[in-house]
């Protein structure tokens, strides 16, 4: 007999991805039990998208993934959600799969595994791990995703299925399964600099770090694949900002939750130095992707002033004010 489980579907779009949207719609349709509302939030000002379930609620926040992700838990009836963007679709079971971890008390956000957001080819691999973007891991192999000093972190492509559920302190937040009173209490609105910028970069990893910090734990379930359709349309569509927010996010990311989070000094050091190489890299990758042609100037210039920014953000009295993470 199908175990009734009482969630909703929250949605965030910009009504633009189109097939892939319609995609997702179908796989809505066809989920085992099937949500008691799909709540589908747009930007302010923006049209409906012409595709449709029918008997969805829509409704407007404020542009921004993390405004538009919050309009939507707190419009929230159950007390758990499917959370989506608008370009996944996945199996009739996926929310069965997801569900049973927090079921079992052993997280209060779940997700499948995501292998096309890590690294492919030697090449790539290698390259993200010198530059301490994204490692295959080493010392967690409990663990899908570890977030490092560098504010990259490493990762576990090799998930046994007679293991079935993995601990992360990250995950893709494309689609996950969530117990909406922990979301709230996350309280990702506090973090008003994520979507200051234009784009939201990082936004996953801050809710769900930020979340591990406050000891609510996510678990990424072995066998509850999804695909993801990659419309790419807020990034198409707004490249300086996802340029500038890319940098700006990541310095205060680290600056936040990795830094001001080490309880001794020789933790802030080490965490400063680790941040200081991922600059340097970072800063030499910028400059031969502009001399390549995969960059242009503009672009280069963008990125510099980003990470200028952060840092002075840091002095800032919104920054001072803050609440803690804590």
């Amino acid at each position: 007999m199908l175990e009734s489980i009482d969630y909703s579907v929250v949605i965030r779009t910009i009504g633009k991805a189109g097939n892939r949207y319609q995609q997702l719609l179908n796989s809505i349709q066809n989920l085992k039990p099937a949500p008691r509302e799909v709540i589908v939030v747009l930007p302010e000002g923006f049209d409906l998208p012409p595709e449709k379930l029918g008997y969805e609620v829509f409704s407007f926040s404020p542009k921004g993934m993390v405004s538009q992700r919050m309009a939507g838990i707190n419009l929230c009836q159950s007390p758990y959600a499917l959370v989506c963007d608008d370009d996944v679709c996945f199996g009739p079971d996926f929310v069965q799969k997801l569900y049973v971890p927090i079921k079992q008390g052993l997280g209060l956000f779940s997700a499948g595994p995501l292998y096309s957001f890590l690294p492919a080819g030697k090449v790539h691999i290698m390259s993200d791990a010198v530059m301490g973007r994204a490692a295959p891991t080493v010392f967690h192999r409990d663990r899908y995703v570890s977030v490092l000093n560098t504010t990259g972190y490493s990762y576990n492509r090799h998930l046994k299925a007679d293991k079935k559920y993995y601990e992360s302190q990250s995950l893709a937040g494309t689609c996950f399964f969530a117990d909406v009173k922990a979301m709230k209490e996350v309280d990702l609105s506090a973090e008003i600099w994520i979507d200051k910028n234009g784009y939201s970069a990082m936004e996953d990893q801050v809710l769900f770090y930020k979340a591990w910090l406050r000891g609510k734990k996510a678990i990424v379930v072995e066998d509850a694949f999804y695909e993801h359709l990659d419309a790419k349309t807020s990034i198409q569509n707004n490249k300086p900002s996802f340029i500038y927010s890319l940098r700006f996010n990541r310095a205060v990311f680290w600056k936040r939750f990795i830094y001001e989070q080490k309880k001794s000094l020789q933790g802030r050091i080490w965490a400063k130095l680790c941040f200081e190489y991922r600059l340097f890299w970072e800063k030499i990758y910028e400059r031969v992707s502009v001399s390549r042609g995969r960059m242009t100037k503009e672009d280069g210039k963008i990125a510099r002033q980003g990470w200028k920014d952060a840092f002075r953000y840091f002095e800032s009295k919104e920054y001072s004010c803050l609440p803690p993470v804590c």
